[in-house]
């Protein structure tokens, strides 16, 4: 028999996977009775068990990862916020700050009351951002005097029509001041007249506000997607960092810094002896001498799943199978052109971590220093941040590195690459994101074909789209994609995705992606696109190519489904044209 447990301080309840990518410590929480943000590292009391893996470790500089305490309640600290609410009691309508006069017991009773009339009320729908990542309340007091002011009388907030237009919502101050809301969300009007960012950071309770130098603010509703991108980082588990040996060591590596530090080999033999015995000492110091590579760059880590991926038939890579299994069939002769291997990956973990987040712009997926990234507390001598294992199954997919190169020789397609790799340049540098790796036609081309994948995928799996995940493996010496689940909860390990990679239902699955992509329900519209500056597509739109932000690993940008399919005017950028006629006999 089961016995449900009350406990009047939950607020709602989130999933741990959710905690890494969509509601962060930084981030707006809708909860039950109110909206809440999660608060730094710094705050939580008590975590899941360690997660460790050298590889994002030495990356990070930090020890291990931590995931979320799951049980009954009081797993994570939240704080309400907006601290604006708004009373709905129509006689009534205070616009007042929750935290003066807050009584905690009557919040975890009954949620944010008015403390006028006692109405349960609601927080307000507007907020101000900033690129340097800050976020505070929307300025109702200089909002609706027109500036800065002295003024501390009470403030309410209606509306004169039946609509619900921001010109018929009025703020108004006892002192008499007024104003409609219209032109709330236009930045022009806080610029001009001089509103500065406060430099808050609601996440950090108890820390001075920064000094922000942004003169470009956001005022925003609280639910916008632009109010909060999370920075991640994730990498698959292979061999031989997922040997019980390095799995050890990682347990027992502050332990060994120390000793070597103190005591030099001394403290090492000391260790080796009280808890490695079961492995030779030569085991053993080629795997200290591993777990001390600086890993400095996010695409070593792919570099090292590429060739585990690509080379999963060694030894190395089949002696351990606990996190990493996988098998080959041949790649059938009419996609030996396009692909040189179709990788089934039956067991496959990944562990996923929260570096900080940003605001307005998402964050480039492997650029490794992201200057307007705010970062999340690891102290020191027990660092750590937040992770999540992801246990599940995958399809790797390497493309045919000769017929990309030849692709790129084509005149149209080689111009298309350039300037694809000119305003991604151009992109990156406006938003001050240094080290970031090249992008041109040949990143577009794989990343577009494994959105229109993953659509497909979603139909025939038996996995939402949500739970299907991308990893681009695009370099001068990787040329690849790998598909996986991407769910740490509810979806791990169904098989229908492996499924997929066997050579029948594989010719259906890219059959039908291709079909899908050759016409869009916005066409003449989509198909005749120009490569937009801002959002970096081409033809692509939600209708076509766009896939859940979740599964996608840079944020819906750099698309174009020309680059795949034959397009009314655009046949010569087609990768895939002879295949096209050969699966869906249509000759273009």
């Amino acid at each position: 028999m089961f016995t449900k447990i009350f406990n009047p301080e939950k607020i709602g309840d989130i999933r741990p996977n959710q905690l890494i990518t969509s509601f962060d410590p930084g981030a707006i929480l809708e909860a039950v009775k109110d909206s809440v943000t999660v608060l730094d590292t710094s705050y939580w009391q008590d975590t899941g068990t360690p997660i460790y893996d050298s590889r994002l470790a030495s990356y990070f500089n930090v020890n291990h990862f931590r995931p979320p305490k799951t049980s009954y309640g009081n797993d994570l600290p939240v704080l309400s916020f907006p601290n604006y609410h708004i009373c709905p009691n129509a006689k009534c309508t205070r616009l007042f700050d929750i935290r003066i006069s807050f009584n905690i017991d009557i919040y975890n009773r009954q949620g944010p009351t008015c403390p006028d009339c006692g109405f349960r009320s609601y927080p307000a729908r507007f907020v101000i951002v900033c690129k340097d990542g800050h976020l505070d309340d929307f300025p109702w007091r200089w909002w609706v005097h027109r500036g800065n002011t002295s003024c501390t009388k009470k403030m309410k907030l209606y509306s004169t029509g039946e609509t619900s237009t921001l010109a018929e919502m009025w703020v108004e101050c006892e002192c008499r001041a007024k104003r409609s809301m219209a032109g709330a969300t236009d930045r022009t009007d806080f610029r001009e007249k001089g509103y500065e960012c406060t430099g808050r950071h609601p996440h950090k309770p108890n820390s001075k506000n920064d000094k922000c130098k942004c003169k470009e603010l956001f005022p925003s509703q609280r639910g916008a997607t632009n109010v909060y991108f999370s920075v991640t980082r994730s990498a698959i588990s292979i061999p031989p960092w997922t040997n019980p040996l390095y799995l050890l060591l990682d347990e027992h590596w502050i332990r060994l810094y120390d000793y070597e530090r103190d005591f030099g080999k001394a403290g090492i033999d000391k260790i080796y002896e009280n808890h490695f015995t079961a492995y030779s000492r030569e085991e053993f110091d080629k795997a200290i001498e591993n777990r001390k590579r600086k890993i400095k760059e996010y695409i070593e880590i792919k570099e090292m799943e590429y060739t585990a991926f690509t080379h999963h038939a060694d030894p190395t890579y089949k002696k351990d199978v606990k996190y990493f299994k996988a098998n080959e069939d041949p790649v059938p002769a009419y996609l030996e052109k396009y692909f040189s291997r179709i990788i089934k990956i039956e067991r496959l973990r990944e562990i996923l971590v929260l570096q900080g987040f940003t605001r307005i712009d998402p964050p480039e997926p492997e650029a490794d220093d992201l200057k307007t990234i705010v970062r999340l507390n690891t102290k020191k001598p027990d660092s750590w941040l937040p992770g999540v294992e992801i246990h599940g199954e995958g399809i790797f997919i390497e493309f045919n590195r000769a017929t990309i190169k030849k692709w790129l020789e084509n005149s149209v397609a080689n111009r298309i690459s350039g300037y694809y790799k000119d305003i991604y340049n151009r992109y990156t540098a406006e938003r001050g994101w240094d080290n970031v790796k090249e992008r041109n036609g040949e990143y577009v081309l794989i990343h577009t074909f494994a959105h229109l994948i993953i659509k497909e995928m979603s139909l025939q799996s038996g996995y939402s789209s949500t739970a299907i995940r991308e990893r681009i493996y695009s370099s001068p010496s990787m040329y690849g994609v790998l598909f996986h689940t991407g769910s740490s909860d509810k979806e791990g390990s169904l098989g229908g995705l492996v499924e997929l990679g066997e050579t029948s239902k594989f010719r259906k699955l890219i059959k039908a992606a291709i079909e899908n992509a050759l016409l869009c329900t916005t066409d003449p519209e989509c198909a005749n696109s120009p490569i937009d500056s801002d959002t970096l597509n081409g033809s692509a739109c939600h209708s076509c190519c766009m896939i859940s932000e979740t599964a996608c690993e840079n944020g819906n940008r750099l698309l174009d489904r020309s680059l795949i399919v034959p397009l009314d005017g655009k046949s010569d950028l087609s990768f895939f044209k002879d295949l096209v006629n050969e699966l869906c006999s249509i000759n273009l």
